[in-house]
């Protein structure tokens, strides 16, 4: 019998336990909640922390005492050094300890970007609030704060003439555990986010979606996306040059295995790469809308690659094109006393996947990162455009009432 270990057990990871299981393997779930909601799909449970690189190891030896793992994955989930580590410590597929730490510190990251001469925003490593201020008062406004170790959006901040630049350091700094923050330069232009695999060391693109921040002027100083819509406005040539731009990023964090997802931005003068995740996307975009939008299960191509099966092109290939808009919910901080409009869009045909992640009772804090909105509505559309409109009409049915 064949063991896979899954890093986390949250949400999002819910559908790879599923698929692995589907594949008739053995799963191991990891995270630091025992009621984590993804361990009711797995076989056995380790408890913990994702992020905790030595108590994850350690309790790995020790099951691994009596039982062998085939292979280590993740999803959704910013753990590349842990993933590495288990892959390495123990013989399995993966990337290796070093391309994780880079891909893991934003700051390394870029610095591996600007020495291979891979297109990226202008950055600057600060320390201290010193810095900051010298950097902002010498920079063209605006610019992005945002920790080095940051994941889930959690402590990103627009600077501009508004903002006060010792609050931003405060709120910024208070989510990174190496105290190490990261300022870019904004760069103005669409947003897409692009996923692929690496098949034979040749990086193969498959998703490319563009993001939506129409909701900035809400959410400001915060940068909090709002989903978008897959796949991308944007086809041909410059989604090649982005494909190109990807592996080279890649390649310069040394991987060429695996699943990479890339943050990108289409500047006046080209696209430029903001960031590189070594691992399968999150809100849903690996799990659901690439196998709705293209038809292929890029979550089992990377379960099939961790355990050592072959893993065919023909499996990559798109085998369909549909359009899907993705949107978040935005409530207002306060108590929900009521949610108007869940029948309503739950009867809708075109609706594919509306979570909501709070109930009548709960407590909305401000939405300040990823992890605080209030849940997600896809809506498929025969076009970019009908979508679009779908997505955006099925949001503003639902109203929540606060106390």
């Amino acid at each position: 019998m064949r063991r896979l270990l899954i890093i986390g057990a949250g949400l999002e990871q819910i559908e790879a336990y599923k698929i692995a299981k589907k594949m008739g393997l053995y799963v191991i779930g990891t995270d630091i909640n025992p009621k984590a909601p993804a361990f009711r799909y797995a076989d056995e449970k380790i408890i913990a922390s994702t992020r905790d690189v030595i108590d994850t190891v350690a309790k790995v030896k020790e099951y691994t005492k009596s039982n062998q793992i085939s292979g280590v994955m993740t999803i959704a989930n910013d753990v590349p050094l842990t993933v590495a580590t288990v892959a390495t410590e123990f013989n399995l597929l993966g990337i290796s300890i070093k391309s994780a730490q880079l891909a893991a510190d934003k700051i390394l990251m870029k610095k591996a970007f600007s020495k291979y001469q891979v297109r990226t925003p202008d950055f600057w490593k600060i320390k201290n609030t010193k810095e900051l201020y010298s950097l902002v008062d010498k920079k063209n406004l605006p610019l992005i704060l945002k920790p080095s170790d940051g994941r889930g959006g959690r402590g990103v901040i627009l600077i501009d003439e508004e903002v006060n630049v010792e609050w931003a350091w405060r709120e910024s700094i208070k989510h990174s555990e190496n105290k190490i923050l990261i300022l870019e330069k904004f760069e103005f232009g669409p947003q897409l986010s692009a996923e692929g695999i690496f098949l034979d060391k040749v990086f193969i693109p498959i998703a490319f979606a563009d993001r939506n921040y129409d909701n900035l002027s809400e959410t400001k100083p915060h940068i909090v996306e709002d989903g978008g819509v897959i796949p991308s406005r944007f086809q041909g040539e410059i989604l090649k040059e982005i494909s190109i731009l990807i592996q080279r990023a890649a390649l310069a964090l040394d991987i060429s295995w695996g699943t990479v997802k890339a943050d990108i931005v289409i500047t006046k003068n080209g696209p430029k790469i903001i960031e590189l995740a070594a691992r399968l996307s999150g809100n849903y975009l690996a799990t659901h809308h690439i196998p709705m939008v293209y038809g292929v299960n890029i979550v089992k191509a990377l379960i099939k690659m961790s355990i050592g099966d072959k893993v065919n092109k023909n499996e990559l290939q798109v085998k369909q094109n549909k359009y899907l808009g993705v949107r978040y919910f935005f409530p207002p901080s306060g108590k929900i006393i009521c949610i108007k409009g869940i029948n309503y869009v739950e009867r809708l045909n075109y609706v594919r996947m509306f979570k909501l992640y709070k109930k009548i009772g709960d407590i909305q804090m401000r939405i300040t990162d990823h992890t605080k909105r209030a849940g997600t509505i896809i809506c498929e559309g025969p076009d970019y455009n009908t979508a679009k409109q779908r997505v955006e009409d099925a949001v503003s049915k639902i109203v929540f009432i606060m106390g």
